[in-house]
């Protein structure tokens, strides 16, 4: 059993980003990711005296070795000592981070649904590995769902796939093998804390000198930011509309489903992206909503948060936040889906010619905070990650169905996630109950734009 001892190296801090998420939460603002798997069935496997919830237990225990950052949570060192320390639990329990709920009656899709949103308003335990995992049952089909809760500076929406593909089978003949003994290795003493500080103040020395003596790249890197800046600048603001409102802490789900492959068709057909289709969508239902709200202008057009990867191929497995965001505008003045898909598809064209927006600056982070009630940079949120193209499983129980579910804050009182899976394309729309009481009318738009467009999937509900 290998046992890191005081050779142990670089220390594994959070980076700028995942601080500044920290400091958001700290502010009461959810920084969690979830997902949400559909099970075709009870989990299987219940020996005399066991429950579901033992079998699944045991099932993820053995599968921790394979993400190791499960059993790690955030040290946070004395004044002078540099950012918080990835360090192991030395009281781990996996009975602290499985649970099991009952889905009240009638046990339908909305009643699993509210169960989530509840679930999943609760802050994730700061003194504690920062993820859980909760087995929903009472469904009136007699299925099983799994929602899983996963703080950000764990990972992000990608390298939360990859720790979700540690945790799941990718089929029934999976091997796993025999989990190897851990012991946690203990918590880095100060004199390490303070080598670590040093090492990489020393380090960020370095490499300011070496951009001193390579001004090109300074020059060149300040070069993007003036037209990251510049880009934003022209972009203005976005349209003042009762969708931006502060949020209330409480939301709804709901979710709809479409056929990827068709969604691809679609989208190379007006030389765009399946992200492009999905903000199409995006803006139908915004349209639909602020038409019935008395708000709607021919020419409107609104403006969303999609979060992009800023991971080197080298990195897409690796744990942290490494996220950006993009702002597209959103033509939902457009009364046909198939030309505000090509808008769309245009304008997301040029402005990945950029690297994403990424308020890794102390002063953009402080900013932020402080304007987030009350921003006018953007309008919704969008987010779109790619995922497992074969089915999965929990505990043997094949995954029928695998969502992401967001959260809104500030004044984002509407945020839609969209996930592929096993030729899916499911996406979740969450809305703050006390802004967006018509966020039915908002799916419904979306729903409508998705089957003109010809994607909306044939079997199940299109939206709850």
């Amino acid at each position: 059993m290998a046992r890191i001892g005081s050779n142990r190296g670089r220390l594994d801090r959070i980076s700028p980003l995942d601080a500044s998420n920290l400091r958001v939460e700290d502010r009461g603002l959810p920084m969690h990711i979830a997902a949400l798997a559909m099970l075709d069935g009870p989990i299987p496997g219940c020996e005399p005296g066991q429950t579901e919830l033992d079998v699944l237990r045991r099932a993820v225990d053995r599968r921790l070795h394979l993400a190791p950052r499960l059993r790690q949570l955030l040290y946070r060192p004395g004044t002078g000592l540099g950012p918080p320390v990835w360090v192991d639990d030395a009281d781990f329990d996996i009975r602290r981070h499985v649970h099991s709920r009952s889905v009240p009656a009638p046990g339908d899709e909305a009643a699993l649904l509210a169960v989530c949103s509840e679930l999943n308003a609760a802050r994730l335990d700061p003194s504690s590995p920062l993820w859980e995992l909760w087995l929903l049952t009472g469904l009136a089909s007699g299925r099983r769902a799994v929602l899983i809760r996963l703080h950000h500076v764990v990972a992000d929406g990608i390298a939360a796939l990859g720790m979700l593909g540690a945790l799941l089978d990718s089929g029934p003949d999976t091997a796993v093998g025999r989990a190897p003994g851990w012991v946690p290795a203990p918590v880095p003493a100060v004199l390490e804390l303070a080598a670590d500080r040093f090492r990489r103040l020393l380090s960020a020395l370095g490499r300011a000198a070496d951009g001193l003596r390579r001004p090109s790249l300074v020059l060149a890197r300040c070069a993007v930011l003036g037209q990251l800046a510049g880009r934003l600048a022209h972009e203005g603001r976005a349209p003042r509309t009762s969708l931006n409102v502060p949020v209330t802490g409480s939301s709804r789900v709901i979710l709809i489903r479409a056929d990827l492959e068709r969604a691809r068709t679609v989208a190379h057909a007006h030389g765009g992206t399946v992200n492009d289709v999905i903000l199409a969508a995006v803006a139908g239902g915004a349209r639909r909503v602020l038409l019935g709200r008395g708000e709607f202008q021919p020419d409107l057009v609104l403006k969303a948060s999609v979060a992009a990867s800023v991971r080197s191929p080298s990195s897409q497995q690796g744990a942290g936040n490494r996220v950006g965001i993009i702002i597209v505008p959103l033509p939902a003045g457009e009364p046909d889906p198939g030309r505000r898909l090509t808008r769309v598809a245009a304008a997301t064209r040029e402005r990945k010619k950029l690297p994403p927006y990424q308020p890794n600056g102390r002063l953009a982070q402080r900013w932020m905070l402080r304007t987030m009630q009350r921003q006018r940079l953007v309008n919704v949120l969008v987010s779109n990650l790619p995922g497992p193209a074969a089915p999965l499983q929990v505990a043997g129980q094949r995954v029928a169905e695998l969502f992401q579910i967001g959260v809104v804050q500030g004044n984002l009182t509407v945020s839609v996630g969209a996930l592929s899976y096993a030729g899916r394309l499911n996406l979740d729309l969450v809305g703050d109950h006390g802004a967006i009481p018509d966020l039915a009318v908002f799916a419904a738009g979306m729903s409508e734009t998705l089957g003109l467009l010809g994607v909306l999937a044939g079997a199940g509900p299109g939206a709850q």
